[in-house]
């Protein structure tokens, strides 16, 4: 059963496409094409490279392209508890692609131990998340899910709810897979480790670029710190490339990405000109902005730049990898499955016995592999047998 609660607050967001005609430098430069500035694919199944770095980086992908078919997860737990009540998802933005695909799994899940769920779109930006968690805390539900809220600002809110025996379990939600220091009011927080879905990304613009990339690397670190580890990482693996250069780092408020991104890849676009080969995010929905304007400049689906995602997967990703149309990968988390791992989180948070350590790897999808894991679906989840997994660890078979 699903019931959505309509925002609190709402940000109107406008994609910034650019009429403006690129200057005779930038557009002659630019304008090269990608074999020129390196490839348009990582990997990491070929040849290894004479060169030391990129041979190195040809490694650390080849895991994170491998498909996940054997369940390495949880095999015992709680049984179903407190079948029938009411929980809460708040997802921070509802049409964040990371956060929706959790969602979805989580209330999949949920019907499946049997309980009821109740969503409340957070909104987009710190104050109106915070307000959609006095409004769930006020509906006194059994437990409440929160999809990438800032720890920091929310510290207060986890705690009240704690005090009300509402235990909260984080998806994206802090530095790091597990309980978070500081935040006593989080059971757990559920990601794949930031730093190696950054490091992959950065991996494969190395590899596709033979160790020649010159890159741009934007986030939102200034808001939300998990951003910012995940933008750090990036940086410090590109920095282990001797031939690479990261020529810029932007960074701003997730919710202003619809606005914004879309004029700061055309300027860094009419700056760099030719040095710029790859852009690196730390989620898709930057491309979905960045895409129209560099069109606009007369940037073809073959680039340069490429683009590559530090996360999520998102649906409009898949399709543009697919169909070989400016980005040409997406280190994917199982975003449904994350949404089953949350309702086993909350059912041992209900149980009162401790979270799991599990941590899922993140996956790399490519042209070479879009097709693969999930057949000719639009994101990525593993044939690992997850939903039989939890269901028996539940008793809900």
């Amino acid at each position: 059963m699903r019931a959505h609660v309509a925002p609190l607050a709402s940000l109107g967001a406008a994609v910034a496409i650019l009429a403006t005609a690129c200057s005779s430098s930038a557009g002659s430069e630019a304008g090269a094409s990608p074999a020129a500035q390196g490839g348009s694919t990582c990997n990491a199944s070929g040849p290894t490279s004479s060169n030391s770095g990129v041979a190195a980086a040809q490694a650390a992908l080849k895991k994170a392209e491998d498909p996940s078919s054997a369940w390495d997860g949880p095999t015992a737990g709680p049984t179903a508890q407190k079948k029938g009540s009411t929980v809460v998802f708040i997802p921070a933005e509802s049409s964040n692609a990371g956060d929706l695909g959790v969602e979805k799994g989580f209330e999949e899940a949920a019907a499946a131990i049997g309980w009821k769920t109740k969503v409340i779109d957070g909104g987009g930006t710190t104050a109106s998340n915070l307000a959609a968690f006095e409004q769930a805390l006020g509906l006194r539900p059994a437990a409440i899910a929160v999809s990438s809220f800032d720890t920091a600002s929310a510290a207060r809110d986890f705690a009240k709810a704690k005090a009300l025996g509402i235990p909260v379990i984080g998806n994206h939600t802090g530095t790091n897979a597990g309980p978070q220091p500081g935040v006593p009011g989080l059971f757990t927080n559920i990601t794949s480790d930031p730093e190696t879905i950054s490091r992959v990304a950065a991996d494969c613009a190395i590899v596709a670029s033979n160790g020649t990339a010159g890159v741009t690397v934007v986030g939102c670190g200034t808001e939300v710190a998990i951003c910012q580890t995940k933008e750090n990482a990036i940086v410090d693996e590109m920095k282990k490339c001797s031939g690479c250069t990261v020529l810029a780092h932007e960074d701003y408020a997730f919710e202003d990405a619809s606005q914004r991104e879309g004029v700061i890849a055309a300027a860094d676009y009419q700056k760099f000109g030719k040095k710029l080969t790859y852009m690196l995010s730390i989620n898709d929905i930057y491309y979905d902005a960045a895409i129209p304007a560099l069109k606009a400049l007369g940037v073809g689906p073959a680039g340069p730049p490429l683009m590559i995602a530090a996360g999520d997967g998102s649906p409009t990703a898949f399709q543009r990898i697919r169909q070989n149309q400016y980005q040409i990968a997406t280190v994917a988390e199982p975003l449904n499955e994350h949404g089953w791992q949350m309702v086993d989180e909350m059912n041992r948070a209900l149980a009162g016995v401790a979270p799991t350590t599990y941590v899922t790897y993140p996956h790399i999808v490519t042209s070479s592999n879009v097709n693969e894991d999930g057949g000719k679906a639009d994101t990525y989840d593993p044939a690992n047998g997850y939903r039989d997994q939890y269901k028996k660890i539940w008793g809900a078979n």
